[in-house]
């Protein structure tokens, strides 16, 4: 039987996402107020490098997505809100981004209402993001950085937040 996840239930992006990976979600909301993330893993194994994962990101108003890539292929559709793009370009509803393994995306800035998107990977090993090494170096994004590294790190150890 098809499983549904109902975006008014308040625990949403959590119980879509399989209970061994929901710690990506805890980081996300731990580290940055007004985010939020789930991931439905396409097949029976959450732990199979190569299942393809569809990912919803929500990222609150007017905050930005550092430029980063992924290991794997990459469509990124807008479900609600605005995302402003280099180039001047704003992504809105209905909007697709594509990228390729590899690829260096960003940085991305949520609209005056957030940003609602769903993110599609070709495999699990790509969904955690590979900072830029040639990106300009931000003090918020390093302290975001260093701020969800000691977040799992807790986790890891067994802490709570």
């Amino acid at each position: 039987m098809p499983e549904y996840f109902r975006f008014d239930d308040p625990d949403f992006f959590e119980v879509m996402t399989p209970p061994e990976r929901r710690w990506a979600g805890e980081v996300t909301r731990e580290v940055m107020p007004g985010w939020d993330l789930g991931s439905v893993f396409m097949g029976d194994d959450p732990d199979d490098p190569e299942v393809p994962v569809a990912s919803l990101l929500q990222i609150a108003p007017g905050d930005t997505l550092p430029r980063h890539a992924h290991d794997c292929f990459r469509v990124e559709v807008m479900v609600r809100g605005s995302l402003q793009v280099p180039g001047g370009q704003t992504l809105v509803p209905g909007d697709v981004m594509v990228s390729r393994p590899g690829e260096f995306y960003g940085p991305h800035v949520a609209g005056p209402e957030g940003s609602l998107s769903v993110e599609i990977f070709s495999a699990a090993r790509g969904v955690n993001p590979v900072s830029d090494p040639d990106a300009e170096p931000d003090e918020r994004s390093a302290a975001v950085a260093e701020r969800v590294n000691e977040a799992i790190a807790r986790r890891r150890a067994g802490q709570a937040p």
